[in-house]
């Protein structure tokens, strides 16, 4: 009663709260302008008019300043012109000023009386410091955006140049990934969240660079009107339409014959890429209503090698990556109060050769042929309420899917009868795998429906307040198809990787010629799954927030927020599994962030800012959908009985139904032929007293200096303590259903049934939420702006990341003593700790139409995790560690090589006749050809040791050359 109580209390506190601010709609600003006016005596000047008119589209803002001489005013980034205005005083006039996203900037006027001077013109750009806000990050602007080389054209590659990154390659988002499934990060385009929570290895949607204006990046200690990721934020704006019609058409084109050997395969290979790109924009109602849309294709033949120890299986796959990228922005000033936009985007990407970055180092059958699709319909719309009262709703539906098939021929495959003739069953070896993903083929999808509103509020009481409170509603619906273990899985873990494995293995992709039943004397077991592969769960995401930037004195501003968030079915709680999770587990609703900043202006140009944060993320939809799926089918653990083609037969005669499975339950009657129920890969949720979401602790402290009109620099030392956090005992995976010596605090072998918490169980995987990191990191920044023709910017960044593995669990319970330092609960150095990593990009209008630009990435040497590659102390699953001397593996203790790349773009541009021109582009991949590795074999046991593997990110690639051409009209 009382869950259910708690579950219909929360969603009617948020609907009551959308239905009180829904009468006055507001739409998502992209920045904001304040300041102050004061005469020339120093007196601040009420009532004043300030205007300010967006220089690209014509669109006006309007603020009347207070009795303490001070206007606020959401504003769209870009260039503007602001005007004052007030009788009996010289009308003063700012010019030359930018705005990016996300900035809060003070601009300041003085008046004159008119008998003095009729009207002033100041030239002025915005302050490269804020005074008013303590957040830790950084802008890439539009020229940066637009005009850097970017290998792929990905604009989010962009964001490795930000203070406070820590991610090598962007591939799969902003981060180092979805860290043990943890959402580290938010991706948000015109304020409608658009990140992907199926998957942490599927990676997020895709927008054109040419759509993209600008964006921000935010490392740590956002405000309280943005959650849901306990790392990062990334904050990006699409471009709009002006009150010139202009357009362009652009191609960029890689060939092999201008690249360089492969840096593992030693020669070149097949390559080839074409991208074409096309705008246009322009208005349909003169400084009121304007258009964008924008269309994005490539097509990319490329090959994947790969680098096992056994040279058959390293056979190149060659194949055409195709993506296509569409987007239309209208943007509609009803007037100077009220404004309305309204954008619409879709992404499709096919790879036919698609590795998951869990499948490196494995045999070339566990590629798959890959899509994923993307559509986004968003609208925003703003209301001046009054000179201190704004309002903004966002109103949003985004949809993913992903699908991915095997190539594995198999005309007997278990489930022939529906259709599917392509999977081949998963095996793996010590230190090797004929992998793939367990749950192929699959087709997952998820629809999010949004609803937020903010309503901005500024008064005067003890200093200036400008107060945000605002609610937001996310609506989810994760529809799937995982045909989870229907292809089998065996576990050959019982001796060395046969010395003839190449030749049990002739054809890659055709099962019909694999020798299985050679495998029958190391096979130690075989997992089978059957029945309904289908589920589509609810989930619901609630938020509401109080933000109040509380400028105390002209030098100093707090910055106070409390921030709270409920995600309710995110472990699909109605599903259980007696009697080993109960079904209607309560939801984690004690989500409450409050968040504390301060910013101290010591100098007109020197601020000191810090504070701390509470921040709660989210969790990959795809842990619940494991849920969900585990309860609705059966999988199994089938023990090897010593036949000689236990491998190949596991079941001595044909592949039984689900409900044949089932009446074998050894939890359905104990007889010498039942079968163990088994979890796999896929992961149990954890019980009641488990069922946290994660979250972390964020602080800072810092300086932010501007040293002249152009240049600034920043310094912060930056902690992150995530707790909560999803971890596993080995490099993937856990098995609860094992016991602990007390004395030697090593598990009893999981052969002996009788010592399982649940006897009736093979092994069982559960997300366990008790997991901690620790970041520490001085985080340093110089920011040049253009002028004189040049602009540039670099970064800094020294850190330490230490985390743990779980504690070990036994049953549903954490071991009450310590077990062995690979059993679980370890702290060492995590996985992906990175110990110096600097960027610098710059860029040069060199003139006669030249321009020249680039960027240069350093990474120290990254840690991994590593493992000797054998289950050596008979855990059944996630015990990988133990060496056959008895020592045992130190963690993420394989660190990389160090990573240094250079990319030049050269650029000429020709103007043709009036509006038109034509641009030729020259662009060059890591230059010096550094040998840049990403992923490397940390299994000990493998042959291959310690030897990078291929990795697909173009990151890691050897020199690349572009040749691209950009004409505008």
């Amino acid at each position: 009663m009382f869950r259910f109580v708690s579950w219909c209390v929360v969603r009617r506190f948020f609907i009551v709260c959308a239905m009180l601010v829904l009468p006055v709609a507001g739409y998502a600003q992209e920045a904001t302008i304040n300041g102050t006016v004061i005469d020339s005596t120093g007196a601040v000047l009420p009532g004043v008019t300030i205007t300010a008119v967006h220089e690209a589209s014509g669109n006006t803002f309007e603020a009347v300043t207070g009795d303490r001489g001070t206007f606020r005013m959401p504003a769209r980034a870009g260039a503007y012109k602001i005007t004052a205005v007030l009788p009996g005083f010289s009308t003063v006039t700012r010019t030359g000023l930018e705005l990016l996203v996300g900035q809060q900037i003070a601009v300041n006027l003085q008046m004159t009386l008119s008998a003095l001077q009729e009207s002033v013109t100041v030239t002025g750009e915005a302050p490269l410091i804020s005074t008013t806000t303590s957040s830790i990050g950084g802008n890439v602007d539009p020229r940066q955006t637009q005009e850097l080389p970017v290998n792929g054209r990905d604009w989010l590659a962009l964001s490795t140049l930000a203070p406070g990154m820590r991610a090598n390659a962007t591939d799969l988002g902003p981060t180092t990934g979805e860290r043990n499934g943890n959402r580290e990060f938010q991706l948000n385009m015109d304020g409608q969240e658009v990140s992907v929570a199926q998957g942490g290895n599927r990676g997020q949607p895709r927008f054109s660079r040419d759509a993209i204006a600008e964006f921000q990046f935010l490392a740590s200690r956002f405000d309280a009107t943005q959650g849901r990721s306990t790392g990062l934020q990334v904050n990006a704006i699409t471009r709009s339409g002006s009150n010139v019609s202009t357009g362009s058409f652009s191609g960029y084109f890689r060939d092999d014959a201008f690249n360089a050997a492969d840096f593992i395969v030693g020669k070149v290979l097949p390559y080839s890429n074409q991208q074409v790109s096309a705008t246009y924009g322009g208005p349909i109602l003169r400084d009121r209503l304007h258009y964008f849309a924008n269309y994005e294709y490539e097509r990319e033949p490329a090959t994947l090698t790969f680098n096992t120890p056994y040279p058959s299986f390293n056979i190149p796959l060659t194949g055409t990556k195709k993506t296509d990228m569409t987007g239309l922005r209208l943007d509609y000033q009803l007037s100077s109060r009220t404004r309305l936009m309204v954008r619409g985007n879709t992404f499709t990407y096919k790879n036919p050769y698609e590795l998951q970055s869990t499948q490196v180092g494995s045999h070339p059958a566990a590629v798959e042929n890959f899509r994923r699709h993307s559509d986004e319909v968003f609208a925003n719309l703003t209301r001046v309420l009054s000179n201190r009262a704004v309002n903004e709703v966002r109103v949003g539906f985004n949809s993913h899917l992903y699908e991915n098939t095997n190539y594995t021929y198999r005309p007997d495959h278990p489930q022939a009868a529906a259709g599917i003739v392509y999977g081949h069953p998963r095996i793996t070896f010590r230190g090797f795998a004929i992998g793939g993903n367990v749950r192929t083929p699959q087709h997952n999808s998820a629809n999010v429906y949004q609803l937020r509103d903010d309503l901005t509020l500024s008064f005067d009481k003890g200093g200036q307040h400008n107060m945000k409170l605002g609610a937001e509603d996310l609506y989810a619906i994760n529809a799937a198809f995982s045909c989870r273990y229907c292809m089998g899985n065996i576990d050959a873990q019982g001796g060395p990787v046969p010395a003839n494995i190449e030749a049990l293995f002739p054809v890659w992709n055709d099962v019909s010629t694999w020798n299985l039943a050679a495998l029958s004397p190391i096979t130690r077991r075989y997992n089978f799954g059957n029945g309904n592969f289908r589920n589509a769960m609810p989930e619901y995401n609630y938020a509401g927030w109080a933000q109040d930037d509380w400028a105390i004195t002209s030098k100093l501003t707090l910055n106070l927020g409390l921030r709270y968030d409920a995600a309710l079915n995110v472990w699909a709680n109605h599903y259980g599994l007696a009697p080993i999770v109960e079904a209607d587990r309560p939801n984690d609703l004690n989500n409450f962030q409050p968040r504390l900043g301060f910013a101290y202006t010591v100098t007109p140009r020197t601020v000191v800012r810090g504070g701390y944060g509470r921040y709660y993320g989210d969790l990959i939809t795809g842990l619940a959908g494991q849920m969900a799926g585990i309860t609705k089918s059966a999988v199994v653990e089938v023990q090897n009985d010593g036949r000689p083609d236990f491998a190949a037969n596991p079941f001595n005669g044909p592949w039984p139904t689900q409900a044949q499975l089932e009446a074998r339950f050894c939890s359905t009657a104990r007889t010498p032929t039942c079968v163990r129920r088994d979890t796999g890969q896929d992961f149990l949720a954890p019980p009641a007293e488990f069922t946290k979401m994660p979250y972390s602790h964020q602080a800072s402290l810092g300086v932010q200096r501007q040293l002249n009109a152009t240049m600034s620099f920043d310094v912060d030392y930056v902690f992150v303590g995530g707790r909560d956090e999803r971890t596993t005992q080995g490099t993937q995976l856990n098995n609860i259903n094992l016991s602990y010596d007390p004395i030697t605090g090593v598990n009893y072998p999981f052969t002996d049934i009788s010592r399982r918490p649940f006897p009736d169980f093979g092994a069982l995987a559960m997300n366990v939420m008790g997991g901690l990191s620790n970041s520490h990191s001085l985080q340093t920044a110089f920011t040049k702006r253009l002028s004189h023709r040049w602009q540039a910017s670099g970064s800094y960044t020294l850190s330490w990341l230490y985390d743990s593995s779980a504690p070990a669990v036994s049953g549903t319970r954490v071991v009450p003593f310590k077990v062995a330092p690979d059993l679980g609960g370890e702290y060492s150095r995590g996985t992906t700790d990175q110990r110096n990593r600097a960027t610098f990009n710059g860029i040069w209008e060199v003139g006669r139409g030249f321009q020249l630009s680039g960027l240069y990435f350093y990474g120290s040497g990254q840690s991994f995790g590593n493992s000797y590659g054998g289950d050596l102390r008979l855990c059944g699953q996630g015990c990988d560690r133990l060496r056959p001397d008895g020592t045992i593996v130190a963690r993420n203790s394989f660190v990389g090589d160090s990573i240094h790349r250079v990319d030049l773009r050269l650029q000429q541009r020709i103007r043709v006749s009036g509006k038109v021109s034509l641009a030729g582009i020259l662009e060059t991949y890591n230059l010096f050809n550094h040998e840049n590795f990403g992923t490397y074999e940390t299994r000990e046991s493998n042959a291959s040791y310690g030897l990078p593997i291929p990795n697909p990110s173009l990151v890691y690639q050897p020199r690349m050359l572009q040749l691209g051409f950009r004409t505008t009209f």
